[in-house]
């Protein structure tokens, strides 16, 4: 992939910034992969980057390999928060490192790095990713009082922002929106490598040159709603043979959606890929992108789609209601499986000027969302944070 940098001067300091990025894990979701998109765009003649990495789940899909050189990581294997061991393993390893940054993500490793921050003194700048996440009393309570400790928390969209102000009463100015990035250079490189090939990695999932392929890519919970989609996709199969649907990813509801597939008799109709690491394969040979999800908070995977150029079918959720134009780069359904139908119905009954200006729209969306700019906020955030 190429690699993207910012350049500024380190005047004020008279050393690199200390920034350790800090995860819950390093498993094959979202706010994982936007921790590797950090320590990829963070310039390493202003950084010296460290990952911590609280919890380990052997035998499962990881973003290890996608660490780029020069970054120092820690492997830690928290039970829980009243691990102790962790948390005088985690003790340790800031006392070692020194940093002068901290940027974690989610509830557990925000809760680790704010109630460490007073022994050592570091900033502390803790990200959210989601709505209508199910925190406990005590998480909101804990997730309130430790906001003193925090120089700002981040958040991919304004909906999130709004959201977590209104429910755990948190004051809307704490809150820094950066959206999250694509990476375009990547996604071009992919369509000219995958695009000549579409046929051949069409049979390799059993499909056709004609078929008309929904794609989408999202982890088998609740949160996603595959459910649904698949019960709209099956009343699109009873008007039409020509579409199929591709679903990636691994999950713990991946048994009741093969249930659910084999007993609406759509073997062969709906595909369940599974977790892919080269999942620009499977994006080059689909024309539409599909989201059912209950809630979000950016969803990187939709502006994937329409970085490819695939009009994009959402329900209305935080983050993609930023970015999707309905009726110009995609539609907006209903949680309503007659509504998913019809829409993707339509978008598959498009014609080829249609699909063209789709297309144009939904490259041009990407656009706006390139990992350049993600990378630069989030650069200029971590100096301010540091000088601050």
């Amino acid at each position: 992939m190429k690699s993207h940098s910012f350049i500024m001067s380190t005047t004020d300091f008279k050393r690199k910034v200390k920034v350790v990025i800090a995860v819950n894990d390093l498993s094959m979701a979202g706010a994982q992969r936007l921790a590797i998109d950090q320590m990829r765009l963070l310039d390493k003649n202003v950084f010296d980057l460290y990952l911590i990495s609280l919890m380990q789940f052997p035998g499962k899909g990881d973003f290890y390999y996608l660490i780029p050189k020069g970054v120092k990581v820690f492997k830690l294997d928290f039970k829980g928060l009243l691990d102790f061991k962790g948390w005088f393993q985690a003790a340790k390893i800031l006392y070692q490192i020194k940093p002068d940054v901290v940027k974690s993500s989610l509830f557990f490793s925000n809760t680790i790095f704010r109630v460490l921050k007073p022994f050592f003194g570091y900033k502390v700048i803790a990200a959210e990713h989601n709505t209508d996440v199910k925190k406990t009393r005590f998480q909101i309570f804990l997730n309130k009082i430790l906001v003193p400790l925090t120089y700002t928390m981040v958040v991919d969209s304004k909906m999130v922002a709004d959201y977590l102000s209104r429910t755990e009463g948190i004051k809307r100015n704490v809150f820094t929106v950066i959206y999250n990035g694509v990476d375009i250079d990547a996604v071009k490189k992919a369509e000219e490598d995958f695009r000549p090939n579409k046929e051949e990695i069409r049979k390799e999932f059993g499909l056709s040159p004609h078929d008309k392929i929904f794609l989408t890519v999202s982890r088998a919970v609740k949160q996603k709603n595959h459910e649904l989609m698949i019960n709209s996709f099956s009343l699109l199969a009873e008007k039409r043979g020509d579409c199929r649907l591709v679903i990636v990813g691994d999950g713990e509801l991946l048994p009741s959606l093969e249930k659910q597939i084999h007993d609406l008799k759509l073997e062969g109709k709906v595909i369940l890929a599974g977790e892919r690491k080269n999942v620009h394969r499977l994006y080059a040979m689909s024309d539409f992108f599909i989201m059912t999800s209950r809630h979000e908070g950016f969803c990187i995977v939709a502006m994937e789609g329409l970085a490819f150029g695939m009009p994009l079918i959402s329900t209305k959720v935080a983050g993609i209601v930023e970015y999707l134009n309905d009726e110009v780069n995609g539609f907006f359904v209903e949680h309503d499986a007659t509504d998913i139908a019809e829409k993707m119905n339509k978008v598959a009954s498009l014609t080829s000027e249609e699909k063209d200006s789709f297309r144009k729209q939904g490259k041009l969306t990407a656009s706006i969302y390139s990992l350049t700019r993600y990378g630069k906020e989030y650069h200029d955030l971590f100096l301010a944070c540091a000088r601050s």
